[in-house]
């Protein structure tokens, strides 16, 4: 129970630490983690930024069903793409490597919304 209190003691830290709230990204997706007691399995994750084409490094929890040790705690350095995400980490739980791909939050490299378009009004021939 020690080795999971520390391992999500550590995923708590590295996550928060030097991450503006705005910014950061929300990870969903699936991963696979290398072991002996490793498989499939789906995690969630904050990532260092949502800036789609950017490096980020991220902290997150996952559930492995398949495996003998159901539950990994990971860090990981990866990579935004247009909605999407791919990470390669280190899983403390599972004691291995881990890699991930899936859906995140992203914004647009320049942040910008997209523009609202209004219709205009009839305009009144009758007078």
């Amino acid at each position: 129970m020690t080795k999971l209190k520390c391992a999500v003691l550590a995923v708590l830290v590295l996550a928060s630490a030097s991450v503006k709230a705005d910014g950061v990204g929300i990870f969903f997706g699936v991963g696979y983690a290398f072991g002996s007691s490793g498989g499939p399995g789906v995690s969630f994750k904050l990532l260092s930024d949502r800036e789609e084409h950017k490096a980020v490094v991220g902290a997150g929890v996952s559930y492995y069903p398949m495996s003998t040790n159901k539950f990994g705690a990971d860090i990981s350095a990866g990579y935004n793409f247009n909605n999407s995400a791919i990470t390669v980490g280190y899983d403390f739980l599972q004691s291995g490597v881990v890699l991930g791909a899936g859906y995140v939050n992203t914004k647009d490299d320049n942040g910008a919304a997209a523009p609202v378009v209004t219709p205009t009004p009839p305009q009144n021939n009758n007078t």
